[in-house]
């Protein structure tokens, strides 16, 4: 019996297609999964060090902001209790609200940092944002470096209306909002520490999944790529049988 290996047009060109696209999905997931290990790392090794005080200093305004992630800052000043942000479509335990992030006066300057002082619940309708309060005493606030995020769904150019506060944005727009507050923002978030009593709740997470979970989707990825070729290659193989004359 002999193996013919005869190749269809329409499956060699289907798996010339899916085959390269499921590797390459196989690829993505490893790639991140080595991301992900990466920003554990960072976030342990920022994490443990002493909090760096967040002085009055045009220099820290130009700082790199990948240098300020994970971290640790305290600093003194008063929240801005007049101009609060919500940070809108933030799903905390299958609920939907927002990130209220309020500006916070540096003593001895006008400079800004944009504290995230947590999840709060949407009340459900638009119109109706929640309530919330803010304290306006001079404190010393402890807290990490973050950097947000690009928001795929939400517009490059961030508009804030002035005439209504808390302003529902989609986005932080570190320039927009110096704009708006009409003051030196400082080029990172602050992610208010959970021990503090100014915030929500703070349940911050370094990454969304493991990077266990990514591998897992990885081998899924090449497995099913080893299928669809393994599934060509029995479309394309035929067997034969050998007519030999009897002596």
């Amino acid at each position: 019996m002999a193996i013919q290996f005869k190749p269809k047009l329409v499956p060699t060109i289907a798996s010339l297609i899916v085959i390269p696209i499921l590797m390459s999905l196989g690829f993505w997931q490893l790639d991140r999964a080595e991301f992900k290990q990466q920003q554990l790392e960072n976030f342990r090794l920022r994490s443990e060090q002493p909090a760096i005080a967040l002085r009055p200093t045009d220099k820290l305004l130009k700082i790199d902001r990948a240098d300020t992630l994970y971290k640790n800052f305290k600093v003194t000043g008063h929240y801005d209790a007049a101009h609060n942000f919500l940070l809108d479509n933030r799903v905390y335990q299958s609920q939907v609200g927002f990130y209220v992030v309020t500006p916070f006066i540096v003593a001895g300057s006008s400079h800004v940092v944009l504290v995230n002082r947590g999840w709060i619940k949407g009340n459900g309708y638009r119109a109706d944002l929640p309530k919330f309060e803010t304290p306006e005493e001079k404190i010393t606030i402890n807290g990490s470096g973050y950097v947000p995020i690009k928001n795929f769904f939400a517009p490059d150019d961030v508009k804030i209306t002035i005439k209504e506060y808390p302003a529902v944005i989609q986005a932080i727009d570190f320039s927009e909002m110096g704009k708006t507050l009409k003051a030196d923002v400082y080029p990172f978030v602050l992610r208010l520490d959970p021990q503090e009593k100014s915030g929500f709740v703070r349940d911050w997470k370094v990454i969304n999944s493991s990077p266990e979970k990514s591998q897992s989707y990885a081998a899924q990825w090449f497995t099913m790529a080893l299928v669809v070729f393994l599934i060509y290659l029995n479309s394309c193989i035929r067997f034969k049988r050998n007519n030999t004359a009897r002596q």
